[in-house]
């Protein structure tokens, strides 16, 4: 699974301590190309930023950008409802309402009598 990382944060990162990119590769263990692709996309492999954390002697979570679909919220009952609507099968919900509707009503009607 590949990792988001903060890019402008790595190159700063980098370019602190003066290291060129051919550097920043030979220390790291990685490939000049790695170092490229990562500084240019944000994204590696865990492999690659276990690496490059290391080299900086920095946490992973320092580096690491947190996108939108990684997020965990905690839904709400209204999103919840909204979102189960929105998915469901309309024809058949409204058949399984009606049946309900009609048990309940006739078992009403016969546990009153």
């Amino acid at each position: 699974m590949e990792m988001k990382l903060d890019k402008a944060k790595l190159k700063q990162l980098r370019e602190s301590k003066a290291w060129s990119q051919s550097y920043f590769a030979e220390i790291s263990g990685l490939s000049l190309r790695t170092i490229q692709r990562i500084e240019k996309s944000g994204i590696a492999s865990p492999e690659s930023v276990k690496s490059i954390c290391a080299t900086f002697g920095i946490q992973i979570n320092e580096l690491s950008v947190v996108n939108e679909h990684q997020k965990e919220l905690a839904p709400s009952f209204s999103g919840l409802i909204k979102y189960k609507i929105s998915s469901m099968d309309k024809k058949a919900t409204l058949i399984s309402f009606s049946t309900a509707f009609v048990i309940s009503f006739i078992l009403t009607i016969i546990l009153t009598s």
